[in-house]
């Protein structure tokens, strides 16, 4: 028999794509992340990582419309949290960015792609795929990678 400390949870969430569930959706991911027993430190990576990832769907791949939604789907043990984002907006694949020039004055570096960095840097694993209907699924990792 399992015990509860072993017992993984996983929830699927839909949002809208309005950036004002972001706060809501770190909230739940700290949940996780508590069930999980990531410790503090790994936990603000994980929420950032997550924010910064919801924020790039919103703003980006779903153009900021309310009307339009992702699923954000979270499974935690202890030990491990996965987090995984999906949505079909605008076509975007993080894999194609290059790592931003961190020693380039701020009026050097271009707009963007520090997000995506910042998300490969927090994370233990994270992979992207498009699935064959065009919807772009983001997972992450933190913790132990079985």
């Amino acid at each position: 028999m399992m015990s509860p400390a072993t017992k993984i949870e996983r929830h699927d969430f839909e949002f809208p794509a309005d950036t004002a569930v972001l706060s809501e959706i770190g909230e739940i991911v700290k949940k996780y992340c508590i069930h999980a027993s990531i410790s503090d430190d790994d936990q603000s990576c994980v929420i950032l990582a997550v924010d910064e990832a919801c924020t790039n769907a919103i703003k980006h791949g779903l153009r900021s419309n309310k009307d339009k939604t992702f699923h954000l789907l979270i499974e935690s043990k202890p030990g491990k949290i996965l987090i995984e984002i999906r949505e079909s907006g605008k076509p975007f694949n993080p894999t194609n960015i290059s790592n931003p020039d961190l020693n380039a004055g701020l009026e050097e570096r271009p707009i963007g792609g520090l997000g995506v960095f910042l998300i490969y840097e927090l994370m233990d694993r994270v992979e992207y795929s498009l699935t064959e209907d065009g919807v772009k699924v983001l997972k992450m990792l933190k913790g132990k990678i079985d």
